[in-house]
């Protein structure tokens, strides 16, 4: 089996766990906030187009599943790092070969292989 650099696998996971922590809070402001000033303006909803609601739920509900997803990637990441203290990170959980170190690079939080991740994909 290759000796993987684990340091600098542990540094790029958790630069992206605290890239994405940073993202997910401007984006739980920006909700907090907006829920704030709907609640200030009942009658604000009056002179509003429906249209324009339609618009503020969808991009609520965008906002709520981009945290969603951030917060799978949060568990990814975090199990990408258990991996390491356990020794087995770079191994692909479905077939137990070894992750390629370019995919690897590109998306340290790599569970799968790429031919693994292929079929999974496919469904």
């Amino acid at each position: 089996m290759r000796k993987l650099n684990t340091e600098k696998y542990r540094k790029l996971l958790a630069e992206e766990r605290d890239r994405i922590h940073r993202e997910m809070q401007s984006i739980e402001e920006g909700l907090s906030y907006s829920e704030t000033v709907s609640d200030q303006s009942e009658l604000a909803d009056y002179d509003q187009h429906p249209a324009d609601a339609g618009t503020d739920t969808f991009e609520k509900e965008k906002d709520v599943s981009v945290l969603n997803s951030w917060r799978d990637t949060i568990g990814r990441i975090d199990e990408a790092l258990d991996k390491l203290e356990r020794g087995t990170y770079g191994q692909c959980d479905r077939c137990g070969r070894e992750i390629s170190e370019a995919r690897l690079n590109a998306m340290p939080h790599a569970i799968y292989c790429m031919e693994c991740q292929a079929i999974i994909e496919e469904g």
